[in-house]
């Protein structure tokens, strides 16, 4: 029973640190590219607003 929980213990804490370093790595990748920025920052809404405005026909 020790065995078991030790296992499922150290697992899970290993599972969380391999999927927190790949977010944290795609998310480096995203910034380096330029990518969209955060809708919540002041120019990101900005951006996203332009974005909108050109993806949106004239007549709606």
């Amino acid at each position: 029973m020790d065995i078991a929980l030790g296992f499922l213990t150290f697992g899970t804490i290993g599972f969380v640190m391999v999927f927190a370093y790949l977010g944290a790595r795609a998310t480096e990748e995203r910034r380096r590219e330029g990518g969209p920025k955060s809708a919540l920052s002041r120019d990101g809404a900005a951006e996203r607003l332009a974005a909108a405005r050109i993806d949106t026909p004239a007549g709606k």
